[in-house]
């Protein structure tokens, strides 16, 4: 695929999101609320499914191990908190080059699979999911009442 043509796709991908094609212009780190506030959420909702398993499932063994240690309640939320900031700073600094590459990687995939791509293609492969949003918030939600629960 040539420069031109992986610009288009790339624009087609994010449905032509200015905010994404200037960040992944810049090179290094670049800021993203979105990833920072929501995390994992975030994560699924730019369908980057396995990302946002894999921040969950993390999430889950360092509360589940924080709380088989078996610290007072005070200390395993400051020690939580801390985790979670400094996890959501990460989002925030690596979200816009991880959805590059997830981008790239996908386009190629689709490429690889079809020479004839044409850009609804790469548009449907792209842009985001309210549904994966809809099912991490229930899963969290579920957690939550199995927490309260057997607490």
């Amino acid at each position: 695929m040539d420069t031109h043509l992986t610009l288009n796709f790339l624009s087609a991908y994010v449905h032509h999101h200015n905010y994404y094609l200037n960040a992944w212009r810049t090179k290094g780190f670049s800021w993203n609320w979105g990833a920072a506030l929501f995390g994992e959420a975030w994560f699924a909702f730019r369908k980057m499914y396995l990302l946002a398993i894999i921040i969950y499932s993390v999430n889950l063994c360092v509360g589940l191990l924080l709380g088989f240690v078996g610290l007072d309640d005070a200390t395993f939320y400051e020690i939580y908190i801390v985790f979670a900031i400094t996890q959501r700073v990460l989002f925030a600094l690596t979200a816009n080059f991880l959805y590059y590459v997830s981008a790239v990687q996908t386009i190629k995939k689709a490429h690889s699979k079809h020479t004839m791509l044409d850009l609804e293609e790469i548009k449907k492969l792209g842009g985001t999911s309210v549904r994966a949003v809809i099912v991490v918030v229930l899963v969290n939600l579920c957690f939550s009442l199995l927490d309260r629960f057997l607490a």
